[in-house]
């Protein structure tokens, strides 16, 4: 289950086509549409 923060800050990355750059990947790639970038690999 996904955070409830987390869910909105993957809604407005979704909603505003922009890139989440983030090292916790797992968690955001079950959102469809979303575009991911870990900055720290």
């Amino acid at each position: 289950m996904l955070d409830d923060f987390d869910l909105l800050i993957g809604a407005t990355a979704i909603a505003n086509d922009l890139v989440l750059a983030t090292r916790n990947t797992s968690d955001f790639d079950r959102l469809k549409g979303i575009v991911l970038e870990d900055w720290t690999s």
